[in-house]
């Protein structure tokens, strides 16, 4: 038991002085920019993942509003962070437009884009609730909490992470994610009642969708790139055992045909950026 214990705390320091070094390498190594022509998007995200182009959904959602919008845009996925500490990011001409949601907007009003121009005042507003609803509540009730509580093995064992990140993922990373599920309140519930909300905020996007083709009609719009970015990852990145991946996949197929249709449409070169362990990144 107490060498138990020994070992645990041990992972748990080596584990967190590994993180405050990488930190500290991070902020003292000189950021060498990936060079772009002018009115090239360049998008800063994670590498290409082993079941989609990006584990991240954001990274999803920004560049397949890029597609969408026919936007030229070049990636950089070497883990480089923006001025508010987060991933994904843009830069355009060189300046510099931090989270997804600020990067879209500054790409409307720079290329003059407007993908909701056919939408009422009414749907507008109804895509703006589906979109925050399912980046501040869906997301951790269903991506979130399976990826890293519910289902950490299989997930790990999915994304083929390496033994060390894996521990980087354990005894640091769930701890501090653990602090922000608390702090926003979704890890103040029970496992069975966080995954209780996640199912009810999908059961009412499939109700929303109904029998349509995108979720504002017959045409694709702003809110479908998030939609899909997040809802493909419910289907090609979570586990087989994940209560998320099961409840699409069983009782919610009108999600699962919509997923696929805008992967048809707007990811033709889904296999390309999709890469294994031993394939470098497009």
């Amino acid at each position: 038991m107490v060498c138990e214990w020994i070992c645990e705390h041990w992972i748990i320091s080596s584990v967190t002085a590994l993180s405050f070094l990488v930190f500290i390498v991070r902020i003292l190594t000189p950021r060498k920019r990936k060079s772009v022509p002018d009115n090239v998007v360049l998008l800063y995200s994670f590498p290409r993942a082993t079941f989609a182009p990006n584990a991240s959904p954001f990274v999803l959602k920004m560049e397949t509003y890029l597609r969408m919008a026919k936007i030229p845009y070049e990636t950089d996925g070497s883990v480089v962070f923006g001025k508010k500490d987060k991933i994904p990011w843009i830069t355009l001409n060189n300046e510099d437009i931090a989270d997804s949601y600020f990067g879209i907007e500054h790409i409307n009003k720079h290329f003059n884009v407007d993908l909701d121009h056919k939408l009422t005042p009414q749907q507008r507003a109804t895509s703006r609730l589906l979109e925050k609803t399912m980046e501040e509540n869906t997301f951790w009730a269903t991506i979130v909490h399976d990826r890293l509580f519910d289902y950490f093995d299989e997930s790990m064992t999915l994304h083929k992470v390496s033994t060390l990140f894996k521990l980087y993922f354990k005894y640091y990373y769930k701890p501090l994610i653990e602090k922000y599920r608390w702090g926003h309140g979704i890890g103040r519930h029970s496992s069975e009642e966080i995954r209780h909300i996640g199912a009810t905020d999908l059961r009412a996007m499939s109700a929303m969708l109904g029998e349509k083709q995108y979720f504002m009609g017959d045409e694709p719009t702003r809110v479908d790139a998030t939609m899909f970015g997040f809802l493909c990852l419910h289907i090609f990145g979570m586990p087989a055992e994940a209560s998320c991946h099961k409840l699409l996949t069983s009782e919610l197929q009108n999600l699962v045909q919509y997923v696929y249709r805008m992967k048809e449409k707007f990811w033709p070169d889904w296999d390309s950026y999709v890469v294994n362990p031993d394939k470098k990144e497009n």
